[in-house]
């Protein structure tokens, strides 16, 4: 295949990769204007989002997952999210559009305003998990509580064609202990070293 030849069928895939199922089923409907290769392609990306499960059915699939995990779980009728306790730990999955599922590990970490050392600390301890883990911590400041909170939030495009749905999510989760892991260890090797740096000053300024 020449040079030219895979350029265009990666810009047609690009294109295709763009088209709902209205527009690549028009395309389908002229097959006498377009190449064979274009239509092969423009089929085998309809099959592919044909193969993907509605809403409701995405529900079903992630409550049987759920229930092979042995977590019990509870469906809020009112924005659609699933909660479940996988490990001792609180998660919320909601069905997003585009068949994403986002995955939510709400305020499992709490630190006190009142306490600015161990705040800047959390901080930073989170920009370095962000930095090393697939899934996003973030923080809140709650000031009527005088507290910051901090969750973990994740996302999964379910492409059934390409992955197993039930080991994938199961990694995803164990990636968000990775996350607290990181945190919690990265909070205490500050909070030691500040204490050794402390114990050298103070040594340094005791008179002979």
């Amino acid at each position: 295949m020449s040079n030219n030849s895979k350029s265009l069928l990666k810009s047609w895939e690009a294109e295709i990769a763009k088209m709902g199922k209205d527009e690549l089923q028009y395309a389908l409907s002229f097959p006498d204007i377009y190449y064979p290769e274009y239509l092969e392609m423009v089929k085998a990306r309809l099959d592919e989002l044909s193969s993907v499960p509605d809403n409701e059915a995405m529900k079903a699939i992630v409550k049987k997952i759920l229930e092979e995990y042995g977590c019990p779980y509870e469906v809020n009728e009112k924005n659609g999210g699933i909660s479940f306790m996988f490990r001792g730990m609180n998660f919320v999955i909601f069905l997003e559009s585009g068949h994403f599922l986002e995955i939510w590990n709400y305020e499992w970490k709490k630190v006190s305003l009142d306490d600015d050392d161990e705040v800047q600390r959390l901080i930073k301890a989170i920009n370095i998990a962000n930095g090393k883990c697939p899934v996003s911590t973030v923080y809140e400041i709650d000031e009527e509580e005088q507290a910051i909170y901090v969750s973990c939030t994740a996302s999964i495009l379910y492409q059934p064609m390409v992955f197993n749905l039930k080991q994938y999510l199961y990694t995803r989760l164990l990636n968000f202990f990775f996350a607290h892991d990181i945190i919690n260890a990265e909070m205490t090797l500050m909070a030691e070293r500040e204490a050794s740096q402390q114990g050298r000053n103070i040594n340094v300024k005791q008179p002979n």
